[in-house]
């Protein structure tokens, strides 16, 4: 499950980027232009893994965020930040 976010408004350019796999999601986030930061967080189930996914994605669009026009490009960039890590 993947889900990309962007907070564009008259104070802020963000993305948000989220990406559950089995019991491991990894989320990518920061100011849109710049190489965004990354956090990964581990379950000990793939159901709670999903469940705490969805809450963040909720409490995302609480806060004003969209869903992404842009996913290619964000799949692209989530890609290399992955390579980074390894």
């Amino acid at each position: 499950m993947e889900k990309s976010l962007v907070c564009i408004t008259a104070y802020s350019n963000k993305f948000w980027k989220i990406k559950a796999q089995g019991n491991v999601f990894i989320v990518l986030y920061g100011k849109i232009g710049s190489g965004g930061s990354v956090n990964t967080k581990e379950f000990p189930s793939e159901e709670l893994c999903l469940k705490e996914a969805y809450k963040l994605i909720d409490s995302k669009l609480k806060k004003g965020y969209r869903e992404s026009d842009q996913e290619e490009e964000w799949s692209s960039r989530f890609s290399q930040k992955l390579d980074n890590l390894k």
